[in-house]
């Protein structure tokens, strides 16, 4: 494994280091191409054009975080004590440089909750997962806007951007290996906790995909085949958001049996999990609008039957939010 993850961060961070300078190196070529092909498909406000610099943007950020990670881990003797605030601070910093870059390129603002409901202490939060981008957000709540510190529950595939793996690992995430040892990854899980910083928030996304109707139908054909008649049941009820898959989110619960719970959901990054929908979606023209909802565990007598419960309520809510701008779930992928 050891070496896996080396041969993964060579690569990795290579693509990174050749990537920013190649496409800097392309911009004069791309950027004219990309207008005409967004201004003969009819994308007049140059979607194509507005990915490209962004990418550029992105790299750059990439760039900087392994600067900053190696200054850390020097400054850390070579890794031996390495300082979780500061690198809190930098995680920080990332992902509200990206949403400011991200505002500015591709029209996305936030229309946040009031950051006084979320409970001080150790919390859980269990959140919608409808795009990449919804990823930084309880980084940008808890580590930007709070100062406090936030621990995810992952998917190994993410490992691939050296950023979230090298800042992931050193901040006490745990990556998901969706196809290995289902008993070993919620042991994994559980354990999160045991090295949690005070007062944090471990951060899971328990439908473990994008909710798109392509992964409704394949999930609907895999419950049914496990005979999974709860779950089926459920994804057949709910109109926008996937079943969640309730191990991972019931280990947390289990290891923080007196953390409040904090169910996130968000509308307007629907139709970006696909390039197709960026392109199509893209400059963004209304907020995502990010809503959370806290209980108490005492008012939590059946773990299983209150998350189904709340994702049930939050579907509503997502559905209802979604006709209001006029999007339904076959135009928003």
């Amino acid at each position: 494994d050891a070496m896996r993850t080396v041969g993964r961060r060579v690569i990795s961070l290579v693509a990174v280091v050749l990537g920013l300078p190649l496409l800097v190196l392309l911009t004069p070529i791309a950027i004219p191409i990309a207008v005409l092909i967004d201004l003969l498909t009819g994308l007049r406000r140059l979607p194509t054009a507005r990915l490209w610099f962004f990418a550029v943007a992105f790299l750059a950020h990439e760039w900087l975080s392994q600067i900053a990670a190696a200054a850390l881990w020097l400054s850390g003797s070579f890794g031996r004590s390495l300082n979780h605030s500061h690198h809190r601070v930098v995680q920080g910093w990332w992902t509200d440089s990206l949403l400011r870059w991200a505002r500015r390129l591709l029209g996305l603002r936030l229309d946040l909750d009031d950051l006084n409901k979320i409970p001080a202490g150790e919390i859980v939060v269990v959140s919608r997962h409808a795009s990449m981008v919804d990823a930084l957000l309880p980084a940008h709540l808890f580590a930007q806007n709070l100062g406090r510190s936030c621990h995810y529950v992952l998917k190994k595939e993410l490992r691939w951007l050296p950023s979230i793996d090298v800042f992931g690992h050193r901040l006490g995430n745990h990556f998901v290996d969706r196809a290995g040892n289902r008993e070993k990854e919620i042991a994994d899980i559980a354990r999160l906790t045991s090295t949690a910083q005070p007062g944090s928030a471990m951060v899971i996304f328990p439908e473990g995909t994008y909710a798109t109707p392509e992964a409704k139908e394949r999930i609907q054909a895999s419950l049914v085949r496990r005979n999974d008649s709860r779950a089926a049941a459920l994804n057949q009820e709910l109109l926008v958001l996937l079943p969640p898959r309730p191990a991972g989110t019931l280990a947390l619960f289990a290891e923080r049996p007196s953390a409040p719970v904090v169910i996130v959901g968000h509308v307007g990054l629907e139709g970006i999990a696909k390039l197709s929908g960026l392109r199509r979606n893209l400059p963004a023209t209304s907020p995502i609008v990010v809503r959370w909802w806290v209980t108490e565990r005492a008012q939590i007598a059946d773990n299983l039957r209150w998350l189904d419960q709340q994702w049930r309520l939050l579907d509503g809510w997502v559905h209802e939010q979604l006709h209001e701008l006029g999007v339904t779930e076959e135009n928003s992928v």
